[in-house]
């Protein structure tokens, strides 16, 4: 709001300059010699703000009303509104929603997955924050190894996958941000910074809170860079689908067996928050 508000300011500057009519060039203007100006409360400055107000006050209004319905649906996108009554039962079933999104000029979609969760969206956070967990439960994941934290909400990590057809395994590279959404919902989002078999690679987990539990919304996004992308797109979509399966099934053995793994999860996300998180 305090940008309006300098707007607003710089208008009214301009108005006591140039007064009521516009001008685009400061060519060939003679010196004008101002009169004695009333400061009282009827004239000046006061009296200039009072009058553009009343001429301008409808569009301020206007900018400020965009200004917050801008802000609040970027921090309260709600994503199971946005689901059709039909998906609402396939997860209220407990089962899996498998979407895809077609992506122009990428040979890949966009592979999205939707699941309900029987835990808080921090449990889930801090299971999938554990990256070092991943090989213990992912599928085809080798190994992870943590390369840097240039903040304590950022986690650059090296994956090793297990590749079909014999190929060589795939080596990435990949940057986790944790974002707190609002003070139930989260977000943890990577981009892969490089890759043997990708040009790019992006996503997003959503973790969302829900009359029972959580509802975990996964979206990622690659582009190929080899020519055996066609045979790989099949085997790619069944990755996303069977590593957010196995998210929450290890959430599940976790929350079935309360130990000190999963307090040392969530002790290490309040850390990486910097705030404490609901248990």
């Amino acid at each position: 709001m305090g940008g309006i508000a300098q707007l607003v300011e710089r208008l009214v500057r301009n108005e006591k300059v140039w007064g009521s009519t516009p001008h685009t060039s400061t060519k060939d203007f003679a010196p004008v010699t101002s009169p004695k100006i009333d400061r009282g409360i009827s004239g000046g400055y006061q009296g200039d703000v009072h009058r553009f107000f009343l001429r301008h006050f409808p569009l301020a209004i206007l900018l400020a009303a965009l200004f917050l319905t801008t802000t609040k649906a970027v921090a309260e996108t709600n994503y199971w509104s946005g689901l059709s009554s039909r998906q609402r039962e396939i997860l209220n079933s407990g089962e899996t929603l498998i979407l895809e999104e077609d992506l122009p000029g990428n040979p890949w979609p966009r592979f999205i997955v939707y699941q309900l969760v029987k835990a808080t969206p921090a449990q889930v956070a801090a299971v999938f924050w554990d990256l070092r967990l991943d090989p213990k439960y992912v599928p085809n994941c080798l190994s992870v190894t943590i390369l840097a934290k240039p903040s304590p909400h950022v986690i650059d990590g090296e994956y090793t996958l297990k590749m079909p057809f014999f190929l060589p395994d795939e080596v990435y590279v990949s940057r986790n941000t944790l974002h707190r959404r609002t003070p139930e919902d989260y977000e943890i989002s990577w981009i892969v910074l490089r890759s043997r078999y990708t040009k790019s690679c992006s996503g997003n987990l959503s973790l969302q809170k829900h009359e029972k539990g959580t509802l975990l919304r996964y979206s990622n996004q690659v582009e190929p860079g080899s020519r055996i992308a066609g045979i790989m797109k099949n085997n790619a979509g069944h990755q996303v689908v069977a590593s957010v399966k196995a998210l929450v099934s290890q959430v599940a053995r976790e929350m079935e067996r309360p130990s000190d793994p999963l307090e040392k999860q969530m002790k290490a996300l309040e850390e990486s928050l910097g705030s404490p998180v609901e248990r």
